[in-house]
């Protein structure tokens, strides 16, 4: 029978706790309980949320309760449910929802991990509106999602590079129409929380875009003024600095600076971590790489943004694969997140002077690239 039950949660905000540094969360569980615990999660850079980054709550007598440190101002900021249901072991996450000082109830159907919104919900038009205003998209994103999938499955997820780049032609087009949707959309509803998070997401996931700044500079005096719109002014400023034709920033840690260790030619800075399988799978390229062209003035720099706790694993993962260049530990991503990396592997060429020439450069294209320019 629980596997045809419908559990919804109403979550409850006493305007009392608002007066208070925390806020209480409180939801309460009206059917059975499906699933044995709760996690309220944050869904961008945890600048946004003052440090808080989730709690957990298990159930007691049919409730939970959440507390949220520092919630003190109006900017309704995004947030998930990501739970474990009881009939089948799995995670599960819901979609986004707001919470704002003027917030009364959510209703969540975890079945189907959808969020309920309320009409009497003030960013309820909001969200209809935009949802509406994107559906042109939506619906284009949906068709190539869709032909990827297909495409996938019959080559049994071994695509040839061909197919890849023609994937990723189509793919950037259509971030270039969303772009182009945000943008007009930013002129008719600049007082829209929904959009100016949209376009935290895009600076968060995208990297910098001079469409992004214009999309901000659209937006009410309310928004840039507010403590998230604040953040993401300083956010976008950061990730300016570090785009193609810019000098790379001069980055310090432990007193030795990054850029005093350039190579005499061109310069591989590479962010990465130690538990980021992708990041190592490059290593053997990497080092076959160096080998060919470190005595032609080749230089990488990794710069790795580690957990304190995982700085062991940091020291051995360098010693077991035997990585002879210079190595950085930006210690829990502190400058990274400073200047908008925030997925691994990310990397930058840089000439002999520091400049960037290419980001995200594949090993295949950097054996290339070297191969026809270190002659």
């Amino acid at each position: 029978m629980m596997r045809n039950i419908f559990l919804l949660i109403n979550i409850l905000f006493s305007l009392s706790f608002f007066s208070q540094k925390t806020m209480k969360v409180i939801g309460e569980d009206i059917k059975n309980k499906y699933q044995e615990s709760l996690r309220l999660v944050t869904v961008f850079n945890e600048k946004y949320y003052k440090g808080f980054s989730g709690d957990s709550a298990a159930i007691k007598n049919d409730r939970y309760t959440f507390s949220i440190p520092n919630y003190n101002d109006d900017s309704p900021k995004p947030f998930r449910f990501l739970f474990k249901t009881v009939k089948n072991k799995v995670f599960k996450i819901s979609d986004i929802f707001y919470i704002s000082k003027n917030t009364n109830k959510i209703s969540f159907n975890s079945d189907i991990s959808k969020i309920i919104f309320e009409n009497k919900d003030d960013l309820y038009n909001e969200i209809i509106d935009y949802d509406a205003y994107m559906k042109s998209y939506t619906f284009k994103k949906k068709i190539l999602d869709s032909i990827k999938f297909s495409i996938n499955e019959r080559k049994k997820f071994k695509l040839g590079k061909t197919t890849t780049d023609s994937l990723q032609n189509l793919y950037n087009g259509l971030d270039k129409y969303e772009d182009s949707l945000l943008l007009s959309l930013s002129k008719k509803t600049p007082t829209s929380y929904v959009l100016f998070w949209k376009l935290v997401e895009k600076l968060e996931t995208k990297g910098y875009k001079k469409t992004y700044h214009q999309i901000f500079n659209n937006l009410s005096i309310s928004i840039k003024k507010s403590s998230v719109g604040l953040i993401f002014d300083n956010q976008i400023k950061n990730a300016e600095k570090i785009v193609l034709g810019s000098l790379f920033p001069d980055l310090i840690f432990l007193n030795k600076k990054v850029l005093k260790e350039l190579g005499n030619s061109y310069t591989l800075i590479d962010f990465w971590f130690s538990y980021c399988q992708p990041c190592i799978d490059d290593f053997p390229k990497y080092k076959e790489i160096y080998s060919k062209y470190h005595d032609r003035g080749f230089e990488i720099l990794n710069i790795s943004t580690d957990r304190t706790k995982d700085k062991e694993n940091w020291k051995k993962v360098i010693k077991e694969k035997d990585l002879k260049w210079i190595h950085f530990l930006d210690e829990n991503g502190v400058k990274a997140k400073q200047y908008n990396v925030n997925k691994f592997p990310t990397n930058y060429l840089l000439d002999s002077t520091g400049r960037i020439i290419k980001k995200d450069i594949t090993p295949e294209e950097l054996d290339l690239y070297l191969s026809e320019n270190l002659k």
